[in-house]
């Protein structure tokens, strides 16, 4: 009886709290009923003076004040997520590196190392999802894993699973053959921060990769590096067939036309064989700041560099290391850098471009594109509005003789809308005035930067189904063979 009565002295003031929490709560909505009560009568008498007619009046100017405060409060709701998600995903990493440092000692099992006579000379990584039989090798000399001279064994079933799937995607992807060592095994859990983007995938182990990727080329007798970017491979195959045609370039200006219109040619060839749908997205946006670009990295000098687009200008740090050649082509400098530094040795780097150029966007006022709507912020993929227009027969069209449109879906199903569209927003004009939407940094929030204003603001415009823009598929010998034959038919043809 003391320790009950003792428990329900403690428990008073807690009950006692919980009640006048409560009675507040009450309070304040009968007060905001109370409130809205007297609000809706008064409108009942002002409404008694007014006609049917001004009372809609009234209602729909209503309708749309409260429509427009929703607009923005998605929005604003839209930029908070991506927030929250950047900011989540920051804490997610400084919380694994905790819990890396703190559970080493407890997620690995040390064992007892192997006799002299052993005949087994491999360490197995087990994953448990596809069976005990399921066995991944682990190369001691691997240039992409690190190496820790201690006998050891993984005992976290779901980490030693992580682990064989990265191996298993290292080996799949670079052409590599696992083998295994009992002298040295992984002791991953010790490791900080190996779960991050920059120990998998940065720069060190895409400059340890690559060299891998040069021997087993030479090993395989491959007149082209093949890497983890097919995209760069192509790209790179072409700019050194090119060089070695042209030879030495000199300092007049009719040469750096010569040479600009040889780099128009071999990137059109490149996109018309390899990603037809992608031509069609160049031809449409007149996008020729990457002919400027590749013109110049062909032969750097201070004209030709005045000549490249300012948001495609290398940073320092694109001059300082060696990255797939994919990244260049992205108009947004931080962005390259981060991409740089967190996914360069990623195998998925030409989806992460493609999904890049998929999200270029245009921000506009919704009145201005459909009638009736509210002049709200609003942001259209280029690549839906470019795709719509691509089948329009007028491309001269008077934006202002077409647009306003009925409707959201006429601006991508409708061609004079789109083509018109397409001109009022000024999308063939260069990427001045692009930006990114936001649902990009939702797939890959290691990417998003606060400091940077590349992020649209307002609700999208979309259609029903979107088009994500193709990567090309690897480099082959019949590929190669073209390139060659096309540069040594067109580079040395008579002007």
């Amino acid at each position: 009886m003391i320790r009950l009565n003792q428990k329900s002295q403690k428990r008073d003031p807690e009950d006692l709290e919980r009640k006048r929490t409560r009675n507040r709560l009450s309070q304040r909505a009968y007060r905001r009923r109370h409130a809205e009560y007297v609000r809706g009568l008064q409108k009942c008498v002002e409404g008694a003076d007014t006609t049917e007619s001004e009372g809609l009046k009234q209602m729909r100017s209503e309708n749309q004040y409260l429509r427009k405060e929703l607009v923005e409060l998605q929005s604003k709701l839209t930029r908070l997520t991506e927030t929250l998600k950047a900011l989540a995903g920051s804490v997610s990493n400084a919380l694994d590196k905790c819990s890396v440092e703190g559970s080493s000692n407890e997620a690995a099992e040390v064992v007892p190392p192997s006799e002299p006579g052993g005949s087994e000379p491999q360490d197995r990584i087990f994953n448990p999802e596809l069976g005990g039989s399921a066995v991944y090798s682990v190369t001691a000399d691997d240039p992409l894993m690190p190496v820790i001279e201690s006998s050891t064994t993984i005992s976290h079933p779901s980490l030693s699973s992580q682990v064989a799937g990265c191996l298993e995607v290292s080996c799949d992807t670079f052409g590599w053959d696992a083998t295994s060592d009992v002298s040295s095994c992984l002791l991953l859990p010790q490791i900080p921060n190996i779960w991050n983007h920059e120990y998998q995938m940065g720069l060190q182990p895409y400059m340890r990769a690559l060299s891998e990727c040069e021997r087993s080329s030479l090993k395989l007798g491959k007149a082209w590096v093949e890497t983890n970017s097919p995209f760069s491979d192509h790209i790179s195959t072409l700019s050194h067939l090119l060089r070695a045609k042209l030879g030495r370039i000199g300092p007049q200006l009719e040469h750096y036309e010569m040479l600009y219109r040889q780099v128009l040619a071999v990137l059109g060839l490149f996109n018309s064989l390899t990603r037809p749908a992608a031509m069609a997205w160049y031809a449409k946006t007149r996008f020729y700041h990457i002919v400027d670009l590749t013109t110049w990295q062909l032969h750097p000098c201070p004209e030709l560099l005045n000549r490249v687009e300012k948001q495609y200008r290398p940073t320092v740090l694109q001059l300082q290391h060696q990255h797939p050649g994919i990244i260049d082509w992205i108009p947004f400098p931080a962005l390259r850098d981060r991409l740089i530094c967190l996914h360069s040795a990623n195998p998925q780097i030409d989806q992460i471009f493609c999904d890049v150029v998929s999200s270029y966007v245009v921000e506009a006022c919704m009145a201005d594109l459909v009638l009736g709507a509210p002049a709200t912020r609003v942001y259209l993929r280029v690549t839906d509005v470019a795709m719509g227009a691509a089948d329009a027969e007028n491309k001269d069209i008077d934006p202002a003789a077409v647009l306003p449109a009925p409707d959201v879906s006429s601006l991508f199903s409708l061609g004079e809308c789109a083509q018109a569209v397409f001109k009022l927003l000024k999308m063939n004009h260069g990427v001045s005035h692009y930006k990114l939407d936001p649902s990009f940094f939702g797939t890959y929030p290691e990417l998003f930067d606060p400091e940077n204003d590349i992020v649209a603001q307002g609700f999208p415009l979309k259609p029903n189904s979107q088009i994500i823009l193709p990567s090309p598929s690897r480099l082959n010998d019949l590929t190669f063979q073209i390139y060659r034959s096309f540069l040594e038919f067109h580079a040395l043809a008579p002007l």
